[in-house]
């Protein structure tokens, strides 16, 4: 549609359109930067849906696309570029008007009336596409600023589901906390009776207490954590009343089973932030073709067609007809330079849209190098945490067994407890790293991921314990 679209602005009335033609680049080698996963052709797109599937995200960023200022912001930006770009368009086609004009003149002897009823017609003819260049100039902003609602919305759907498994996280850590003071609590009175009995130390007892009074610490810390990103959602939502109390726990959350092997060559023709730098070239591009236009000379054509009477009564009679066709060719001869700086201008430019259109490639090839290497150490440290939390279990039972029996000192005991407790935090961490990588490599990739037509659904798994 775009192309379309400018090659039809461009060959409106024909003639000749000065000044350089756009065509888009082309990157056939980008294995600096891609894996061998990465390379792999696919068809298949997934939307934001497939990929969040918990219903109350997904009821969240709804809401984001609807009511987030910034994307009303760019709906109406892209409503004024696309007025702009009407705008524009109509310079390449005549005007016309029509005019009544009444006159009473006095000379020296005599005082005449003059009635005209007339139809203007004006048109600057485009014979060296100044206009078509204008045009298509337009409409490639208007196409960037499309590009530039993507980029919105495609971060604010990250943005959304960060922020969701961010606050998830935050719940995850709170319920540990009171779960842990619970034991805690548990462990110290069972010191207290110990300490009664006369087995063990008033040390010990106090070693119990400072361990609970450490969980209980944690908990106003996370609560007012919970607080900021609840309000962090709400100000992305764009309702500061929003009812931010719903979705799944962590471990509920759908995961990919592992980094599709379908990942796009078509990288930079779907990050948006790449074609609105490519569509800002392509604009800088038209506007030279603009400035050169205006070395060479213009050519109007203008004709009246009407009425003219000394009374208005017989203004419309046959011998009161009058017209008038002219023409005007305009050259410019000396102006100080003027056009020719704008000219040089026009094409630097156009020079430094080109050298940020290569500025976002670089950055879009580095971005998914970077978010598939976070994705699957992610991965990793999810699945060695995962270990780490069910030897920390045990080293606890044990300790435990120890310490009830007599066997083990109440050193032992707190050692474990701490590092269940430590090893718990970090699991709820890592399942949040897992999922703050598939978010972050979600937007990396243009705002979705392809598969092969043999792999037809997304292979998706729970974030299990």
């Amino acid at each position: 549609m775009y192309k379309l679209s400018l090659v039809a602005t461009a060959l409106l009335l024909g003639g000749c359109a000065v000044g350089p033609d756009f065509s888009a680049p082309e990157h056939d080698d980008i294995s600096t930067f891609m894996t061998t996963e990465a390379q792999a052709s696919s068809e298949a797109l997934i939307g934001w849906q497939q990929i969040y599937q918990d219903p109350y995200l997904q009821k969240l960023i709804t809401l984001a696309l609807e009511n987030n200022h910034d994307m009303l912001i760019a709906r109406s930006r892209i409503i004024e570029a696309r007025l702009n770009s009407d705008i524009s368009d109509a310079d390449l086609w005549p005007d016309a008007s029509i005019g009544l004009t009444s006159e009473r003149e006095k000379d020296t002897s005599n005082i005449a009336n003059t009635h005209d009823l007339k139809a203007y017609f004006n048109w600057e003819v485009d014979l060296f596409g100044g206009n078509r260049r204008a045009s298509e100039a337009l409409l490639a902003q208007y196409y960037a600023t499309e590009q530039g609602r993507n980029v919105i919305q495609l971060t604010l759907i990250a943005d959304i589901a960060q922020q969701f498994f961010a606050l998830k996280e935050i719940q995850e850590e709170l319920q540990i906390s009171e779960n842990t003071i619970k034991l805690r609590a548990k462990e110290l009175e069972l010191a207290r009776i110990r300490k009664a009995g006369g087995i063990i130390s008033g040390l010990e007892q106090r070693q119990a207490e400072v361990e609970l009074e450490s969980a209980k610490v944690n908990v106003p810390k996370l609560r007012h954590q919970e607080h900021i990103k609840i309000n962090q959602l709400r100000f992305l939502i764009g309702d500061a009343t929003a009812d931010i109390s719903g979705g799944s726990e962590l471990s509920a959350q759908v995961m990919p089973r592992a980094l599709p092997t379908g990942l796009p060559s078509e990288l930079l023709k779907r990050r948006p932030d790449v074609q609105q730098a490519m569509m800002r070239w392509h604009s800088a591009m038209a506007e030279i073709g603009i400035a050169k236009a205006d070395l060479f000379p213009k050519l109007n054509l203008y004709v009246e067609v009407g009425r003219e009477n000394n009374s208005l009564s017989d203004i419309l009679t046959a011998n009161s007809a009058v017209w008038l066709l002219g023409g005007e060719l305009l050259m410019p001869i000396f102006n100080m330079g003027k056009n020719l700086d704008s000219l040089s201008a026009a094409q630097e430019r156009a020079y430094q849209a080109s050298v940020e259109y290569e500025k976002a490639v670089l950055i879009a090839l580095q971005d998914v190098s970077d978010q598939i290497s976070s994705f699957q150490s992610s991965e990793q440290i999810y699945d060695a945490q995962h270990s780490l939390v069910l030897s920390s279990k045990d080293y606890y039972r044990l300790a435990h067994l120890r310490y009830t029996n007599g066997v083990a000192s109440s050193l032992d005991l707190l050692d474990a407890q701490r590092q269940l407790f430590s090893a718990e935090i970090g699991l709820a961490q890592a399942k949040n790293n897992r999922l703050q990588s598939m978010a972050k490599l979600y937007k990396a990739l243009g705002g979705g991921w392809y598969e092969t037509n043999q792999q037809s659904d997304i292979a998706t798994e729970k974030v299990t314990e």
